[in-house]
């Protein structure tokens, strides 16, 4: 029997090759139990929790970020081609170069901004938690540094670009 699993479903979750996804699991499950939180001691305490909506905020970010790390690496990332279909071979592969390296520059800046917000906020904090604002933004540049290395690894303009697995999920 056959087994219809990709390769990249039998690489545990937990493992370096995906902790991009990790990261995102580890990030959605502080943002439930951060707004569970908030909830239940809003009407349960006299007094609510006032970091449960500043910790739900700034993992959001992680979520959504390492979730494009992930995003980028599996493929996943809506792309419409109607109008590239319809060109020339060789047009075609000039917009996928340039895509290539328009994305790539575009995940470099993305890499240094977030490098650079990180380190100037660094003396910043947050009204609740007293947490540096360099926990906000720099996890976002390693977030952008992994899109440009993913980017790196599976977009290949110099070869026919393979569809993806029409039975997967994402």
């Amino acid at each position: 029997m056959e087994s219809s699993r990709s390769p990249e479903e039998t690489i545990p979750l937990f493992s370096l090759r995906r902790a991009d996804e990790a990261i995102g699991v580890a990030a959605l499950l502080v943002i439930v139990f951060s707004i569970l939180w908030g909830v239940v001691s809003r009407y349960v305490f006299p007094q609510p929790a006032a970091w449960t909506y500043e910790l739900a905020m700034m993992v959001f970010a992680y979520l959504v970020f390492f979730g494009a790390v992930a995003g980028v690496r599996l493929g996943t990332h809506a792309a419409i081609d109607v109008l590239v279909a319809a060109l020339p071979d060789s047009w075609r592969k000039a917009v996928a170069w340039f895509n290539y390296l328009l994305l790539a520059l575009f995940f470099i800046v993305m890499t240094i901004l977030f490098a650079w917000q990180a380190w100037t906020s660094r003396n910043v904090h947050t009204i609740a938690l007293d947490l540096s604002r360099s926990l906000s933004y720099a996890p976002l540049a390693l977030a952008s540094a992994g899109m440009f290395v993913q980017h790196l690894i599976v977009e290949r303009p110099w070869v026919a670009r393979q569809h993806r697995n029409l039975e997967s999920l994402i």
